[in-house]
């Protein structure tokens, strides 16, 4: 069974839990996002303590796809900062990781992390799918691009992060300056992942996303119109495929004050369905 649509919720207003559901390292928190039942592939925050460690060669099971939000850590002597990005495919050798000083990291796996010592069987992990380290911050903006995913929105940039080779699906950071809007529903033939970093992204239909709102949005689900007077910059990623944009009729007005009309289909995430904190000037 596929994980429920949500748009959206805020991760602020999750609890932690410890270990992943199906099991899995136990001694961290985890605030789930989203979660597929059968597989136990999940998007999540991870937080890791100050002085946390594992060393010994050791791999995963599973794809971990990474998103660092506070803090630092460490894999493999490599440090990942606020904002760095991986794509840890399935037996990736993980030597050593560590978070000297603490660590929040928006955390995506394929099915639950099953974590095995030693190195990985041959054929498990696909050097294809590594994206081992992009460090968006020091980068300022180098490799961003104009967004060439639809005509209609000008004014956004895209920062790519990776791409499927063999799916096409993609994981990139949107971004848009302020006073951007569209006047249209639309939606996608693929999920489309959607995690605000900054600023606010008003949808019509459903609120004022603020930093920290989350959204699963399942294909042929019309939203919209979207605005924000702010400018926003969020994480997006697509599943099942590459990002395609389907568009509804012109003409809706974009209400930058959306009432939270949340569409939350999960039974354990519709408790924690609550408005987003709007930041004032004043």
């Amino acid at each position: 069974m596929p994980r429920p649509h949500c748009m959206f919720i805020q991760a602020q207003d999750l609890p932690w839990s410890q270990e992943f559901s199906g099991g899995g390292w136990g001694d961290l928190d985890v605030k789930v996002l989203s979660i597929e039942e059968a597989t136990g592939a999940c998007s999540t925050i991870v937080r890791y303590p100050a002085g946390w460690e594992r060393t010994g060669e050791r791999h995963l099971t599973c794809h971990e796809e990474l998103l660092v939000l506070d803090g630092c850590l460490v894999i493999n002597g490599v440090e990942y900062g606020p904002y760095a990005y991986a794509h840890l495919p399935a037996g990736y050798a993980r030597e050593s990781v560590s978070a000297p000083r603490g660590a929040v990291v928006m955390t995506m796996l394929s099915a639950t992390p099953t974590e095995v010592a030693g190195a990985a069987p041959d054929g498990l992990f696909d050097e294809k799918l590594l994206v081992e380290q992009i460090d968006i911050a020091p980068d300022g903006l180098e490799g961003w691009t104009e967004n060439p995913y639809t005509r209609y929105l000008m004014g956004t940039g895209v920062r790519p992060l990776r791409e499927d080779p063999y799916t096409g699906e993609i994981s990139i950071l949107y971004a848009a300056l302020p006073f951007r809007f569209m006047e249209k529903q639309w939606t996608h033939p693929t999920v489309q992942e959607m995690f605000v970093l900054s600023g606010e992204y008003a949808i019509n239909d459903v609120g004022v996303m603020c930093p920290g709102s989350y959204a699963w949005w399942e294909p042929e689900n019309l939203h919209g119109p979207y605005g924000s007077h702010t400018g926003f910059m969020m994480f997006i990623r697509t599943v099942g495929g590459p990002l395609a944009n389907k568009f509804g009729q012109d003409g809706i007005a974009v209400d930058f004050d959306a009432p939270y009309k949340p569409v939350v289909e999960s039974a354990a995430l519709k408790p924690y369905a609550k408005p987003p904190v709007r930041r004032t000037l004043y």
